[in-house]
């Protein structure tokens, strides 16, 4: 038997749909967790961003990538956004 795995998507948005996904899980959302990516070898700080700071420094480039682990509709979900040529590459994985 097959085990049941999560669904998994992936693909590259542009920046106006990224500041609506930051909105939505703003305001939809549980965000259980936000971490942040430096860039090649460099880790997640110790300290923990906010949804709001994590969307700046994306935007800014202050970070190579974000990972959103939050609460929607009684599922556990995980998006991972980096910073790509010509928009932000998302893998969203169901978790439960």
């Amino acid at each position: 038997m097959t085990p049941d795995l999560p669904p998994l998507w992936n693909g590259t948005l542009d920046r106006a749909a990224v500041e609506q996904l930051f909105a939505d899980l703003a305001a939809h959302a549980e965000v259980l967790a936000v971490l942040e990516k430096g860039g090649p070898g460099q880790y997640c700080a110790a300290d923990r961003p906010t949804l709001a700071d994590a969307r700046e420094h994306l935007f800014d480039g202050l970070v190579r990538g974000v990972q959103l682990r939050y609460q929607y509709e009684g599922r556990l979900w995980c998006d991972t956004l980096l910073a790509v040529e010509g928009g932000y590459r998302v893998v969203r994985l169901r978790e439960g």
